[in-house]
């Protein structure tokens, strides 16, 4: 658990937090921003919009970054995100970006079942998004994930939802669509990355099943890359030629699995006050402002 001033240095960025950046890129007004697309608009847009109007910044000059940010890119330390590779360290995080798609199910926890009541077998479904087998700068990729194991273990029950973004080769790995309450049957559920990060991660981890997956190439509001492998949840290879490795450990051990889905679940306790968490975005964004305006008048 992190206290609320770690919390907000972490969405802020290192040279943020320590005055150390420069203001060396053009900041425009947010209109400068609006775009054609509906669903940009809808998603990104509409949200930052309405937190600059709620927190006296509407008229101010930002610098944003709309949509998914595919590993290796690099995040500049004054740019407002929803998310930065976990190796980078700068770009402001904000929790309005896909809000609704990333954190409702965490917000409105679907019914779950005893751990010991589920079904001894790892499970996923999925869209086929995020980039194909091969990709040398996107490991733990979804694809490599089919590949390896699509109907290759009785204990190994995963495919894709459906195919999107020109998959069609990936076709034959499709299974349908499920709800939570499916994947909720099982002890042990995957998370894995598709353009960015997995959108049900956060239910995931406030589950009664044990999450495994690769160690998170992204970041968001979520603060994955403050997760710690093997306590809030089991590591897997990037290559996942240890998936049932992992398995039969989860098997062998319910204990231990028990003690991981405790950690998890208490590390999302930290997210549960909606209220607070809206508090600490507002700072977020007006310490940004702040900082900036500081800067300028340095200048």
């Amino acid at each position: 658990m992190y206290t609320y001033n770690d919390r907000k240095n972490f969405y802020l960025g290192e040279k943020l937090k320590n005055n150390t950046f420069v203001i060396d890129t053009p900041m425009h007004n947010i209109d400068y921003y609006n775009t054609s697309e509906s669903a940009i608009l809808t998603i990104y847009h509409e949200p930052l919009k309405q937190l600059l109007i709620k927190t006296g910044n509407a008229e101010k000059k930002i610098l944003v970054y709309y949509g998914d940010v595919y590993y290796g890119h690099s995040t500049n330390a004054l740019c407002i995100t929803k998310c930065r590779n976990t190796n980078d360290l700068d770009g402001v995080i904000l929790r309005c970006f896909n809000l609704r798609w990333h954190w409702e199910k965490y917000y409105n926890r679907p019914k779950d079942i005893l751990f010991q009541d589920k079904i001894s077998k790892i499970f996923w479904r999925g869209a086929s998004t995020g980039t194909t087998t091969g990709h040398p700068s996107c490991p733990g990729n979804r694809f490599k994930m089919v590949e390896t194991w699509f109907d290759k273990s009785e204990n190994i029950d995963i495919g894709f939802s459906f195919i999107c973004q020109n998959q069609n080769d990936y076709s034959k790995y499709v299974k349908g669509c499920c709800d939570v309450s499916e994947f909720l049957k099982y002890k042990y559920i995957l998370s894995l990355p598709g353009n960015d990060k997995d959108s049900g991660l956060q239910w995931k981890l406030n589950s009664n099943s044990v999450v495994l997956m690769p160690r998170p190439r992204a970041t968001t509001w979520l603060m994955e890359s403050t997760l710690i492998a093997d306590y809030h949840y089991v590591l897997i290879s990037d290559e996942f030629e240890d998936l049932e490795d992992k398995l039969n450990w989860c098997i062998n051990n319910d204990s231990k699995c028990l003690d991981i889905i405790k950690n998890a679940n208490t590390f999302m306790e930290q997210f549960s006050d909606k209220d607070k968490e809206e508090e600490l975005e507002m700072d977020v964004i007006c310490t940004y402002f702040n900082k900036i305006d500081d800067k300028l008048k340095m200048t």
